[in-house]
């Protein structure tokens, strides 16, 4: 799952937005370097991200890559589930997309004001730049996603192949969006039912 995935979890478990977003950003165990409920967020988004890895319905939908990018599908998929959201909003939500993600930004933003301990510069640039350039609306259209995960792709030539995984996403978009739901519930449950 990816960063409207993530916010979209931590709502539904009433966890803190921030710690959800922060998680990728912070190294090591979390305990006293933030305030407890943003602690408690950044283990909710790891368990989720565990969850996910280990979930049955994955293995068929990582099956769909080519073998020289098989170890880039997951980071992939994650990118794609985002898309799926969107394309299935209604089915998991009674507030509309726009109004959640002016909400999820105010509550981001307000979180990042009234955190008294240092949050990590990478996440602080990340953050900015997603409520800014408005990466989450992006993620509706299919055609965002080879853009994303070029970008992506580019942190670190290791990561180069990543940018090829687009083609498969785009290819399979209509199995793998049928896929989501049933999948997206799962998570949503074991989320629900998680405390750390």
């Amino acid at each position: 799952m990816n960063y409207l995935a993530h916010l979209h979890i931590a709502k539904h478990c009433n966890s803190q937005l921030m710690g959800n977003l922060m998680a990728d950003f912070v190294r090591g165990k979390p305990d006293g370097k933030f305030l407890p409920e943003t602690t408690q967020a950044i283990y909710l988004h790891r368990f989720v991200d565990r969850y996910i890895d280990s979930h049955e319905a994955i293995k068929p939908c990582r099956a769909l890559f080519p073998k020289h990018l098989y170890r880039f599908s997951a980071i992939a998929l994650d990118m794609f589930w985002d898309h799926a959201l969107v394309h299935h909003w209604d089915a998991f939500n009674n507030v509309g997309f726009d109004e959640f993600v002016a909400c999820a930004e105010k509550d981001c933003r307000t979180a990042t004001q009234q955190e008294p301990n240092p949050l990590p510069e990478r996440y602080l640039f990340l953050s900015d730049k997603i409520w800014r350039e408005g990466w989450l609306p992006s993620y509706e259209d299919i055609n965002t996603l080879p853009f994303a995960l070029k970008r992506m792709s580019a942190r670190s030539p290791r990561m180069g192949p990543l940018a090829e995984t687009a083609e498969t996403l785009v290819a399979h978009r209509q199995i793998l969006l049928n896929a989501f739901p049933s999948l997206y519930r799962d998570v949503l449950s074991a989320a629900h039912h998680f405390h750390h």
